[in-house]
C-alpha cells in the first residue's frame, strides 16, 4: 500500500503495486519456473539493466534472463467502479473507495543455449502450474489466457552471435484506492433576482 497526503488532508490510500514491488514478485517466481533455487541463482533472472546499455551476457555459454514489467494501456484501465461508504466509526466523514485493472506487459529476454527450452518453461508454469497462479494472485496479478509464442531472436553482440529468445504475457492487477473526506456539514444557498440578492440561507446536515 501506498499513502499520499493532498494540500488539502485528503489522503489516497492505494493498493497499486509499483514496478520495484512487481520485480520483487516476479523475480524468485521465475527462479522458481526455470526449476532454480532462489538463494544460490539470483544472477540467473535479472531485473535490472546494465548501466552501459542493452542487456548482455559474458558468452554466448551462459543461460541468463532479464525480466522486463512495464504498465501498459488497455482496455480496462479506462474505467473505475466507484462507491460512497459512510464510516460508521466517525460519523463526520466518508471513504470513497474506487477499483480497477491495471495492465502489465510482462517481457522475459532470455540469453543463452537453453533460451527456447526457458521460454517454454515459463510458458507452461504460467498457465499450467496452479501454484504459479496461485502465487501471482496473491500480488493481485493475474496473466491474460492467451497463449503467446515465444520469439526467437538471435543477436550479434561484439561479433558473436547470442541465442536469444522473447516470450511476454499480459497481466491484470486489481487495484483499489481510498480517499477519506470530511462530510459537509452545511451548505450555503444564495438566490438572486435581477435587482440584487434576493435571499441567503443555510442548509444543515440531519
Amino acid at each position: 500500500m501506498t499513502t499520499t497526503t493532498y494540500p488539502n488532508t485528503q489522503q489516497l490510500v492505494s493498493s497499486a503495486l509499483t514496478i520495484s514491488q512487481v520485480n520483487a514478485v516476479l523475480q524468485p517466481l521465475t527462479l522458481g519456473m526455470l526449476g532454480l533455487l532462489v538463494e544460490i541463482n539470483s544472477s540467473a533472472v535479472r531485473v535490472e539493466w546494465p548501466k552501459e546499455g542493452a542487456p548482455f551476457v559474458n558468452t554466448p555459454d551462459d543461460d541468463v534472463c532479464f525480466l522486463r514489467c512495464v504498465p501498459e494501456d488497455g482496455e480496462y484501465n479506462k474505467v473505475r467502479d466507484k462507491a460512497v461508504i459512510q464510516n460508521d466509526d466517525d460519523a463526520e466523514s466518508i471513504t470513497e473507495r474506487f477499483s480497477y485493472t491495471r495492465v502489465w506487459r510482462i517481457t522475459w529476454c532470455l540469453y543463452g543455449p537453453n533460451s527456447t527450452d526457458r521460454a517454454r518453461a515459463i510458458k507452461s508454469a504460467i498457465f499450467e502450474v496452479d501454484y504459479f497462479l496461485d502465487q501471482l494472485s496473491l500480488s493481485q496479478l493475474f496473466p491474460v489466457s492467451e497463449y503467446g509464442e515465444p520469439v526467437r531472436a538471435p543477436e550479434n553482440i561484439d561479433g558473436q552471435w547470442f541465442e536469444r529468445v522473447d516470450y511476454e504475457v499480459t497481466m491484470y492487477e486489481f487495484v483499489v484506492e481510498t480517499i477519506i473526506d470530511q462530510s459537509v456539514k452545511s451548505v450555503e444557498v444564495k438566490t438572486f433576482e435581477h435587482a440584487g440578492q434576493f435571499a441567503d440561507f443555510t442548509v444543515t446536515g440531519s
